[in-house]
């Protein structure tokens, strides 16, 4: 285990223990069994440290849920995907889903709650693509009916066995949320979004080339040990900053980076970036 991996581990049991607010630097260090040094060559606050953490465990969440979906040939099964691995990984992870539960430091610190918010669109994006795919044939209005459906019975749900502890069969409860999804998709007719409103929602994310460009590098000092990965992150940060590469190869050293845990995400947000920038180019 490295040394930044162990710190948010024992960060997460520490702030699970006694909140965010209190709980000290001073804690996490003697909790390692390291000095204060060690701790702010990973991560120059506290709040950085919140910040990484997000970054650790949604950023996996979110590349397991590509993977599953992405793997996935029949559409009927996706939505079931999407719920049984946000509901595992929350699960697997429950000190960490508990904090997000539980605590509220993302709603005053801008910092926590604009990478928090950039993970909800992210999922919200690739939720509303699966809703899509899924019942394709269902007034795209209803679409995002279905998505605050998912979402508001997901939260629920969490809730019911994380916080009161209750038991549940995890393939059941998904198949139960499905199924519920399925009724009101088949059933509902009164919708909740007007027209007007739905012109307002934006799933589109406005990643920026320093946020890519900072992740790249992040990354790329983590995966030293393995060329391929290394030089295919090498070359997409040198065509971010000059772009000079075709898609196919683009796409390439992408398929190249997805196969490293640790650099899902980054080729999540590199493809995010992409498209923002076409939809850029495209409405000038």
């Amino acid at each position: 285990m490295s040394k930044k991996q162990l710190i948010i581990e024992k960060a997460v049991e520490l702030f699970a223990e006694n909140g965010f607010e209190s709980t000290s630097v001073q804690q996490i260090t003697e909790r390692c069994g390291i000095s204060k040094g060690a701790f702010y060559l990973y991560f120059k606050s506290k709040d950085e440290l919140i910040i990484g953490l997000i970054d650790y465990f949604l950023s996996n969440i979110i590349s397991d849920i590509e993977q599953s979906v992405s793997n996935e040939k029949h559409t009927d099964q996706l939505l079931y995907n999407y719920i049984y691995v946000s509901l595992s990984e929350f699960k697997k992870h429950a000190k960490f889903a508990k904090l997000f539960l539980k605590e509220q430091v993302f709603s005053y610190n801008n910092d926590l709650f604009n990478r928090l918010q950039m993970y909800m669109s992210t999922l919200n994006h690739i939720l509303l693509s699966i809703i899509q795919r899924q019942f394709p044939k269902k007034n795209p209005d209803m679409h995002f009916e279905l998505l605050y459906a998912v979402n508001g019975l997901l939260k629920g749900y969490t809730k019911l066995f994380l916080i009161d502890e209750f038991p549940v069969d995890l393939d059941r409860l998904c198949h139960s949320i499905v199924e519920k999804i399925t009724i009101i998709a088949d059933h509902s007719t009164v919708l909740v979004f007007t027209p007007e409103y739905l012109g307002k929602i934006n799933f589109h994310l406005d990643i920026t080339k320093e946020e890519v460009l900072n992740k790249l590098e992040e990354v790329i000092q983590e995966t030293s040990d393995d060329p391929i990965v290394r030089d295919s992150l090498l070359l997409l940060k040198e065509d971010l900053e000059d772009p000079h590469l075709n898609e196919a190869i683009i796409q390439g050293l992408l398929k190249n980076i997805r196969i490293n845990p640790h650099c899902r995400w980054v080729a999540s947000i590199y493809e995010l970036y992409l498209e923002g920038a076409i939809r850029a180019t495209s409405s000038e």
